[in-house]
């Protein structure tokens, strides 16, 4: 369910209908409501396939950005080829090594917390996976790990489930809040840059997040805040398609401050979750808690988003 990190895509539908020059208009083609719920659903796969991560270390315009990463070990075991810049969304352009890393330190995160919190590291969910940015770095990290993925574009699955480890299996799910996983059966679940571009069914989502853990078990969940807004600049992949919506003068005052709980930023698409979200820290806190336990709330953790830390009550 993932879209492109810290972005948002203006879409208008373009059945309009025409045919060409002195032919009579085309019969307008039916709405398919599969396409309105997934991405990708009737397109089959033609990836092109980049070699693994270590070729691309010396080329990296980034690389000295992960100095502090221990990542030697690593790019010696993973031998697997990466995604195209294409079909891993834009993340991280022509810095291919770059991509890996992200991934690498974002994985190293999620195993931490698990230790830190208490929860086991046998059993992890990436709700939204896109082509394994995260996933395929916990498939090497625990070898014992059942790496589960889940995305609403049918072409990440297919990726993922042609790529990574044997250990991981990926399926596509749909905007609708549901997961055909049993109950209590996941250490770990991450949604990156997820609930950044739900604007409906957060609670329902929260709710079936919560069905699927283990009592005990953790969710690592990425979101826009207020501080989110105060923070970025030009520099950062979310300024345009926030700074240019047609919405956000009247929604944001010379302060960046926005009223109510949430600003959504919604763009023209007959699909769902097309828009950015901010929330209020504090609705985060006491809405979101009374579904999973709040643990705590880090900013800017790693980069440009923060991370709700929640928690399955063991009871």
């Amino acid at each position: 369910m993932a879209s492109s990190y810290d972005q948002a895509e203006e879409v208008s539908n373009p059945d309009t209908g025409a045919g060409a020059p002195g032919e009579p208009p085309e019969a307008p083609r039916a709405a398919i409501w599969e396409n309105l719920i997934t991405l990708n659903s009737d397109v089959e796969p033609n990836f092109d396939l980049l070699p693994p991560a270590h070729t691309h270390l010396d080329s990296d315009g980034r690389k000295n950005e992960w100095r502090d990463l221990n990542y030697v070990e690593a790019l010696k075991r993973d031998q697997l080829p990466l995604p195209a810049i294409e079909d891993r969304e834009g993340y991280y352009g022509e810095d291919h090594f770059s991509y890996w890393a992200s991934g690498l330190l974002d994985a190293r995160y999620l195993i931490e917390a698990a230790e830190q919190y208490g929860t086991g590291t046998g059993s992890y969910l990436d709700l939204g996976c896109a082509s394994g940015r995260v996933l395929r770095h916990m498939a090497y990290e625990c070898p014992n790990i059942e790496a589960t993925g889940c995305d609403i574009n049918r072409l990440h699955v297919e990726w993922c489930n042609a790529h990574l480890p044997r250990n991981c299996k990926t399926f596509q799910n749909n905007s609708v809040p549901t997961l055909p996983l049993e109950d209590n059966s996941v250490d770990i679940v991450s949604a990156f840059s997820v609930f950044t571009h739900i604007e409906a069914l957060e609670t329902a989502w929260l709710a079936e997040i919560r069905r699927v853990l283990k009592p005990g078990g953790i969710a690592w969940l990425t979101v826009h805040t207020e501080g989110t807004l105060k923070d970025m600049d030009e520099g950062w992949p979310l300024w345009k398609p926030t700074m240019e919506h047609p919405d956000t003068p009247s929604l944001l005052d010379t302060k960046r401050e926005f009223k109510g709980n949430r600003m959504v930023l919604r763009w023209l698409s007959d699909r769902s979750y097309s828009s950015n979200v901010f929330y209020k820290s504090d609705y985060l806190v006491s809405r979101w808690s009374r579904i999973l336990e709040h643990i705590e709330l880090r900013r800017r953790f790693p980069t440009f988003q923060d991370v709700m830390l929640m928690r399955k009550p063991r009871r």
